[in-house]
């Protein structure tokens, strides 16, 4: 699983965010698939993707009227999958879709705290 679903949402990322409902479902789709997977490894494969110092966690806001921009959290690993976690079980209904969200490094536009540019 490990690499493999990482590869997968890292190839997603390459043509735009990708939500918490995305990445559920991928987890769902390989736990159901290998009856050797405990479940509950969304925190993991977060983990596994921060780490890679590739994709970064956040939420998208709406910066103009055509253009979304990327806002990524600060903290470490732990601190930001726990926060994503934590606001995934604090959501209710279609929410827990939109919980957090994931981009890649190199196209965020800017990381909490900072002022727009």
């Amino acid at each position: 699983m490990k690499n493999t679903l990482a590869s997968d949402i890292l190839e997603m990322l390459d043509t735009d965010i990708v939500s918490r409902g995305l990445i559920a479902q991928c987890v769902k789709t390989v736990e159901e698939h290998d009856l050797h997977l405990p479940a509950g490894n969304e925190g993991k494969v977060l983990s596994e993707l921060l780490e890679s110092d590739k994709v970064e966690i956040g939420v998208p806001v709406q910066a103009r009227p055509d253009y979304l921009e990327f806002i990524a959290w600060r903290g470490t690993v732990d601190d930001r999958v726990s926060r994503a976690l934590e606001l995934v079980a604090n959501a209710i209904g279609h929410d827990k879709e939109f919980a957090y969200w994931l981009c890649l490094r190199k196209n965020v536009d800017r990381y909490e705290g900072e002022e727009n540019q």
